[in-house]
C-alpha cells in the first residue's frame, strides 16, 4: 500500500513538473488602450500558448478545445493595434490569429488562420482588419491568401485568393515583420 502510494505521487509530480509556468512571448497594446498578451507555457513536446485579455488568461486556440497545439512560436508581433502569433506545430501548416479591439465599439475581433507561410501584410481600417498570406501550399491558383473580419459579420468562413494585393484605398497598411531563420 505504501509502495503503491509512493508510486502515484511520484508520478503526479513527474506530471505536474511537464509543464512550467507561463512566460510572456509578446504584449501589445490595443486601439482601446488595453493590453493583450501572448504567454507560453513550456512543455516536453514545445510550447502551448495562451492570451491574456481583460485581466483573463485561456488557450490561445481556445475556440477548439479538443485539440491540443503544441510547437514552436513562430510569429509574435505587435502591428497597427493587433497582436499578429503563429506556431509551428508538426504540419506543414503555421496555426494562428490576428487579434485586436474594435476601434468603433472596443469589441474583440479575430482572424483565425492555418497556411504553410507566414502573414505578411495586415490591413485595418474601423470597421474591416484582413490579413494576407503568400500561397506557398498551391492549394489554390492565387498568389496571395486573404482572410478577413468585417465588424457584425465575423470573419469570413474561408479565405479569398487574389493574384494581386488588395487595394490598400480606406485601409491602414502595415507589413508584417517576418523573422528571419
Amino acid at each position: 500500500m505504501i509502495r503503491s502510494s509512493l508510486s502515484a505521487l511520484l508520478l503526479l509530480a513527474a506530471t505536474a513538473s511537464v509543464a512550467g509556468p507561463l512566460k510572456t512571448i509578446r504584449s501589445c497594446n490595443l486601439s482601446d488602450g488595453s493590453k493583450v498578451m501572448l504567454q507560453a507555457e513550456t512543455t516536453v513536446e514545445g510550447k502551448r500558448l495562451h492570451l491574456t485579455l481583460n485581466g483573463k488568461t485561456e488557450k490561445a486556440f481556445a475556440y477548439m478545445p479538443k485539440t491540443d497545439f503544441v510547437g514552436e512560436v513562430a510569429l509574435a508581433k505587435c502591428v497597427d493595434g493587433a497582436l499578429i502569433f503563429a506556431l509551428q506545430y508538426g504540419s506543414p501548416y503555421l496555426k494562428g490569429s490576428a487579434i485586436r479591439r474594435s476601434p468603433v465599439d472596443g469589441a474583440t475581433e479575430r482572424i483565425d488562420f492555418a497556411e504553410k507561410a507566414l502573414p505578411r501584410w495586415f490591413y485595418g481600417n474601423a470597421t474591416e482588419m484582413r490579413v494576407v498570406i503568400p500561397n506557398v501550399g498551391n492549394e489554390s491558383p492565387s498568389k496571395y491568401l486573404i482572410y478577413t473580419f468585417i465588424a457584425g459579420r465575423g470573419q469570413s468562413s474561408e479565405p479569398t485568393g487574389e493574384d494581386v494585393l488588395p487595394d490598400k484605398q480606406g485601409f491602414a497598411v502595415h507589413p508584417v515583420p517576418v523573422p528571419r531563420h
